[in-house]
């Protein structure tokens, strides 16, 4: 089974021209929840094929008990090839629809950056899932590949 989901419209403060005129753009953001030792987070990401990183603010790894102090380290870059500093932890994410549920365990990149909204990248998420992008009908299904490592 795959899970599914419709894109949110994101209102736009002028006509969106290769839109047809629409003042309101796609996005595929999907409810995901970070599990951590002092708690959960339920949040709307961003699923972005051309993030190398499932990427979320900092502040989220502090409100779910996740220490970075020692965590592995890295740089990321931005649309505007900014550097953005990266620190790693393993985590359990969790995704539902109306149909089925899946959790398992993945590497998150934790930003002192803003971010507008979470990106839900190749690593740690995306890896796991094969996902078709539905552009006439404005949803993604995720099918979970051979590399899902959870339930």
């Amino acid at each position: 089974m795959s899970l599914h989901f419709r894109y949110t419209l994101v209102g736009s403060p002028h006509s969106v021209v290769p839109l047809g005129g629409r003042f309101v753009r796609p996005r595929p953001f999907i409810p995901v929840s970070l599990l951590g030792p002092a708690g959960t987070l339920l949040t709307n990401g961003l699923l972005d094929i051309g993030a190398d990183d499932t990427v979320f603010p900092e502040a989220v790894a502090v409100r779910i008990g996740v220490d970075l102090t020692n965590a592995p380290s890295g740089v990321g870059e931005g649309v505007g090839l900014n550097s953005l500093p990266l620190r790693y932890a393993e985590v359990t994410l969790r995704i539902a629809d109306n149909q089925e549920q899946r959790e398992w365990r993945g590497w998150v990149a934790f930003t002192p950056a803003p971010l507008r909204r979470p990106l839900l990248g190749f690593a740690g998420f995306l890896q796991f899932f094969t996902a078709t992008f539905h552009g006439d009908r404005e949803e993604v299904d995720l099918t979970v590949n051979s590399l899902y490592p959870g339930n």
